[in-house]
């Protein structure tokens, strides 16, 4: 998860069919083409802009760019923003404004736990109204001509990263809607104190930026669409910019879920 790079993009968007998904350690993989060259992608909603691996860079023709320093859920590491790719998944062709090369290597041993040359950000939803279908394993670029099925929840922007409506401890807050979190629901500093929830140990976690320890928490019950979960294990979230949850994989997972960014709209069916 990379935060305030404010990235924009523009797309060609044609309604595709269903494309496969792989669904690995938590997180969801399509097929892609950067800059005409085949590779997985990582497909990573509450990342405001594409990462790029700097060996895979130079096979994909990526070089130059803008060195800066960003930020990711494990603190700062440092990148080059790279204008003029092009990125075609889905049957859409992404222009995006820049992309981020980075090093993935670190975080593709310690977290992914899989080879992870490109995480494609929120440009595809950005883009498209897409169906991931994670049960099901396919991705669907869909048309805006009928409601999708589900329950239809607003999406609020939150330090660029879009976030969902939920219920804990009887009390709406917003949620962060992250496919490429694949490990527990993280929960901000300030509202597991408010719920009074005690640490039940500690694991390790953080994205890009490196490793860092979370105290872990449960949270009793969780609902999300109308969905009841129960005994929820949480990670806390220190960041001074962590929005009240962050849901994953481990929640997302139980849903057909149809994300349409422009729109500031999901729809989330229980599967």
């Amino acid at each position: 998860m990379i935060r305030s790079l404010g990235i924009l993009l523009f797309a060609l968007a044609v309604p595709a069919a269903a494309e496969p998904l792989t669904f690995d350690n938590g997180r969801v993989f399509v097929e892609a083409r950067v800059n005409g060259v085949e590779t997985e992608v990582l497909l990573d909603s509450a990342a405001e802009a594409t990462l790029i691996d700097p060996e895979f860079a130079r096979l994909a023709n990526i070089s130059g760019g803008t060195a800066q320093t960003i930020r990711g859920s494990g603190g700062s590491t440092t990148a080059h923003i790279v204008e003029g790719v092009r990125i075609e998944v889905l049957d859409l062709e992404l222009h995006p404004e820049a992309v981020v090369v980075t090093d993935l290597s670190e975080l593709s041993k310690r977290l992914i736990k899989r080879p992870t040359n490109v995480v494609l950000g929120r440009e595809v939803f950005d883009a498209a109204r897409v169906r991931v279908d994670i049960g099901g394993r396919r991705v669907t670029v869909e048309t805006r001509d009928a409601p999708p099925p589900g329950r239809e929840l607003p999406l609020t922007a939150h330090a660029g990263v879009e976030a969902l409506p939920a219920v804990v401890g009887g009390q709406v807050v917003q949620a962060e809607f992250d496919l490429g979190n694949g490990s527990e629901v993280l929960i901000s500093r300030a509202l597991a104190d408010k719920l009074g929830l005690q640490s039940v140990g500690q694991k390790a976690g953080g994205g890009i930026g490196g490793e860092l320890n979370r105290d872990l928490v449960v949270i009793p019950l969780l609902e999300v669409a109308g969905t009841e979960f129960r005994d929820v294990r949480a990670a806390i979230d220190d960041q001074s910019s962590a929005n009240d949850l962050n849901i994953g994989t481990s929640i997302l997972r139980h849903f057909l879920i149809t994300a349409d960014f422009r729109d500031r709209k999901i729809w989330l069916e229980p599967r």
